[in-house]
């Protein structure tokens, strides 16, 4: 048996974790804040992860449509989603 991480005010990308919604299953979902507004429920493991980093308002940033036209590899495009509005284009 796991024990329960506490993910309240921790960030993930564009993600605050807001509170423990609920365990389903044996994987809690949490209530998180995105920086767009939205309040997205997501699996705690996705969180830590860094397989979440928002609700999905990242596809519309530039910076992320731009490296996807320029065929960058999905984990560089996750990481310039998690950086948000500080995302580098350097190295």
């Amino acid at each position: 048996m796991s024990i329960l991480r506490d993910l309240r005010g921790q960030v993930f990308g564009r993600l605050t974790a807001i509170k423990l919604e609920r365990i389903t299953h044996g994987h809690a979902y949490w209530l998180c804040q995105c920086e767009c507004g939205e309040r997205p429920v997501v699996r705690g493991t996705l969180l830590t992860t860094g397989r979440t980093v928002s609700c999905g308002c990242w596809r519309a940033d530039p910076d992320v449509r731009r490296a996807a036209r320029e065929q960058v590899p999905a984990r560089r495009r996750r990481q310039i989603a998690r950086m948000g509005a500080r995302a580098r284009w350097g190295g």
